[in-house]
């Protein structure tokens, strides 16, 4: 399959506009959380916990209403505990952020020496090496979170946010600038 098979020769109507208002948008977003990563940090605690919270409620009606299955304590058993972890970090939202960039940081140096471990195990295929500082920089980075607490949790969670919308952004405006170039 050749590059012009792959993109429709027109895009949807009004799609170019729409690419470039929501990267615009999330470049500013992700700027915004840099620049206040403990807002960004707390508001990202708090949608998880109100995610959990509601997904709980949904999971407990669900339970209920399909009851008949047998399997009602267990689903009940399920909805109580995201209602439970949602409301309290809802509750106590200051913990919940230290919580989270805890669990980051245990996510960031596991994953990154699995990282380092599946490198040395794909010597001497190309590549291998950037497996390799892919893993040694989450390894640093679960560390410094780590290490860091309490205080990381206060600003980490924000700047990986920003991070990603300003990548997500970049690359939402460069699908844009590609349509109608080809």
């Amino acid at each position: 399959m050749t590059h012009h098979e792959m993109i429709p020769d027109t895009a949807p109507r009004g799609l170019k506009t729409w690419l470039w208002i929501v990267g615009v948008v999330s470049i500013v977003m992700g700027v915004l959380a840099m620049l206040f990563p403990f807002a960004a940090t707390l508001a990202a605690e708090l949608v998880i916990g109100a995610i959990l919270l509601a997904s709980g409620v949904l999971e407990l009606v669900r339970a209920f209403a399909m009851r008949q299955s047998g399997n009602l304590f267990w689903n009940a058993l399920f909805g109580l505990t995201a209602m439970v972890a949602g409301g309290l970090l809802l509750a106590w939202p200051m913990q919940g952020v230290v919580t989270i960039t805890i669990v980051l940081g245990v996510f960031f140096l596991l994953g990154g020496a699995f990282k380092l471990a599946a490198a040395f195990g794909m010597r001497p295929f190309a590549g291998w090496g950037w497996v390799g500082f892919s893993g040694a920089l989450s390894v640093l980075l679960g560390v410094l979170l780590l290490f860091g607490l309490p205080g990381t949790a206060f600003w980490a969670i924000g700047i990986l946010v920003g991070i990603d919308l300003i990548f997500l952004g970049t690359a939402e405006i460069a699908m844009a600038s590609a349509i109608d170039r080809d």
